[in-house]
């Protein structure tokens, strides 16, 4: 685990291309419950955000009937459908969410 932090911290290595799945905190009892069964990598929980567990490449077939998902869709296609900084501040923003940043 540390290697893995100091690659992190170094650019060495992504943790990005592992997340598979993006949830609001809504989402963790059925994620807990149900992860063995759900396919894919890493699933980032975010507490501010009320969301459910949804799978980055379900992302544009959602974003059909719901703008947030097609503005996330367009985000994370940018970068080939790896989430990013763009898409977590968007989805942040959508919730009202402090990230700390100064008014531009």
């Amino acid at each position: 685990m540390k290697e893995a932090i100091a690659l992190s911290a170094t650019g060495q290595l992504q943790p990005s291309f592992m997340v598979t799945h993006i949830g609001g905190l809504d989402a963790v009892p059925e994620t807990v419950l149900n992860l063995p069964d759900i396919p894919g990598g890493k699933k980032l929980i975010y507490n501010g955000v009320t969301m459910p567990l949804t799978a980055i490449a379900d992302f544009a077939e959602k974003g059909k009937t719901d703008p947030l998902f097609k503005e996330l869709a367009r985000l994370v296609e940018e970068t080939h459908g790896i989430w990013n900084e763009q898409a977590e501040k968007y989805l942040l923003a959508q919730f009202g969410v402090d990230i700390g940043e100064a008014a531009q």
